[in-house]
């Protein structure tokens, strides 16, 4: 019988293999873990590295919401490009400021820790605050029988509260943005020139404010409140002031670096009306040519006029009896057209003495049309109540002889019967009323009519023979109104709407400008980059 075999032999070499596996097992897990730990790692870098760039972004924006023009400051250009600390790691930001053919600001930023500055994470958003100016023509509402017609043309975004009427054929070069309904009228076939996204669209209401007191805090810090009717010119680097019942001798010369806000305000008196001319109200006159930056509001109304409102053409009461000697009036020139004399001046309103701005273009890559400015004045219009093109009668100093009226309403005429007679007296031609509106108004400014609106007085009276239809109505800045006021009858009175916004509105404002109550930072684009 055979013996079992002695195992002893074998022991040796198992006990060797498995101790060869175990070390195997240990290696591979300890690489595994290893891995797994590195993989733990890079994976936290990277999601540290993108809150860092998010922490960035976001400090940048508590900044702008500190001040809007932040991207403007040294202080902006100082804390780009360089690395700022974050908890254990940095961020760096680089912006790029809105321009007249990109209307965003771009906020770049990117995040990594110190112990992996290889890792890195950058996103970019490209922002814009919600402003009015950021429009060419704002309005609360549009009335019920405001419209868009043939002949008008709107150059730069526009955006109603309410609703839109269009009828026949007017030309918008950007976008066309209301709030409640369209109301397409006889013949409806607008022109938009941007064709994406299809216009017009239907958006957000931007909320108006209930008063532009917040501006008379302003001018009160550098002594630039004034009560009652004032009467201003601006003269290039100089502004001219007539106030109440100034005399010649009494107006103002004000040099615009000496106000340092930038801002005048214009309050009503004590005992004070909202009439026109009152001599307490809170109304603003105003004409002229600006070099510099400057915001005007009134507590009342604001009439831009043809010419310099601080002349007021007084006459001599000792000269009503010499026929020679005709009383002043705000002058008139001529022009010939169509074989017809018409009386009434030229041109006027305000424009900028250094500023200059092209004709539209549509930018390659772009989906709007724009009008670059070059320049660097900007004026700010901003009444609690109307906005109005001055159509009848100027302001003068009241005297007793004709009533104590403070302005003009009538022509004259030389008096030869009846008693008193041979002396100069208001004529009753054209039922009184002195037409003083001029034939095209050119206005570059941001206008802001907070409770009211901006149009042409008495826009469908016809008192005049050479009234019945003016020109053109040429605004380069924006127009933000509560309600739409009309400046004129289709065809019949009254001046064609030639609105164009200034591009440098969407990164550069009027001094303290007024903001929508719903204020914020509007994200158009946000993405992370490589």
């Amino acid at each position: 019988m055979n013996k079992i075999g002695n195992n002893k032999g074998i022991s040796i070499p198992l006990v060797l293999i498995v101790a060869l596996v175990t070390i195997i097992f240990g290696f591979t897990s300890l690489r595994m873990i290893n891995s797994e730990a590195r993989f733990n790692i890079i994976d936290d870098s990277n999601k540290k590295a993108i809150e860092y760039a998010e922490a960035g972004y976001n400090k940048y924006l508590w900044h702008l919401n500190d001040d809007v023009n932040y991207y403007s400051t040294q202080a902006s250009i100082d804390i780009q490009n360089v690395p700022i600390p974050f908890q254990d790691g940095y961020y760096e930001l680089e912006v790029t400021k809105p321009s007249d053919t990109d209307r965003f600001i771009t906020i770049r930023s990117t995040g990594w820790t110190k112990t992996n500055p290889d890792i890195k994470r950058t996103i970019e958003a490209k922002i814009r605050k919600k402003q009015f100016v950021h429009h060419v023509y704002v309005s609360d509402d549009e009335g019920n029988n405001i419209w868009w017609t043939t002949g008008d043309e709107s150059h730069g975004p526009y955006h109603t509260n309410g609703d839109l009427r269009i009828q026949k054929k007017p030309v918008f070069y950007d976008t066309v943005t209301y709030s409640k309904t369209l109301y397409k009228g006889t013949g409806y076939n607008p022109d938009f020139k941007v064709k994406s996204p299809a216009q017009p669209a239907k958006v957000d209401t931007l909320d108006f404010p209930l008063t532009n007191a917040d501006l008379k805090n302003w001018a009160a810090k550098d002594n630039m409140v004034f009560e009652g009717r004032t009467c201003i010119y601006l003269d290039g680097e100089n502004i001219k002031i007539r106030n109440g019942r100034d005399k010649v001798s009494d107006i103002k010369n004000i040099n615009i670096s000496s106000i340092k806000n930038k801002v005048i305000y214009v309050d009503k008196a004590a005992g004070g009306g909202t009439d026109k001319f009152d001599l307490r109200s809170g109304n603003v006159f105003i004409s002229g040519e600006l070099k510099g930056v400057l915001t005007i509001a009134a507590s009342n109304n604001i009439y831009i006029t043809y010419a310099d409102p601080t002349n007021w053409y007084d006459y001599d009461i000792s000269n009503m009896t010499d026929k020679n000697n005709k009383p002043n009036q705000p002058p008139k020139s001529f022009r010939w057209n169509n074989n017809t004399f018409y009386n009434y001046p030229e041109n006027g309103g305000i424009k900028y003495k250094t500023t200059t701005f092209t004709a539209s273009y549509k930018p390659a890559g772009k989906d709007h049309w724009i009008r670059e400015a070059n320049g660097k004045d900007m004026l700010g219009l901003v009444a609690n109540n109307d906005i109005l093109i001055l159509h009848y009668g100027w302001p003068k100093m009241p005297i007793s002889s004709d009533g104590g009226y403070a302005y003009w309403s009538f022509e004259w005429k030389w008096k030869s019967s009846g008693s008193p007679k041979n002396l100069w007296v208001p004529s009753s031609t054209d039922n009184g009323m002195y037409d003083v509106a001029p034939k095209d108004v050119t206005i570059h400014s941001a206008l802001f009519a907070v409770n009211g609106g901006f149009g042409y007085e008495l826009y469908e009276d016809n008192y005049s023979t050479s009234d019945t239809r003016k020109g053109d109505i040429t605004l380069w800045g924006n127009i933000t109104q509560k309600v739409r006021k009309a400046v004129g009858l289709i065809d019949t009175t009254g001046y064609n709407k030639k609105y164009s916004h200034d591009p440098r509105m969407f990164y550069d404002y009027p001094p303290h400008i007024l903001e929508p109550t719903n204020v914020g930072w509007e994200i158009h684009e946000w993405k992370e980059i490589d």
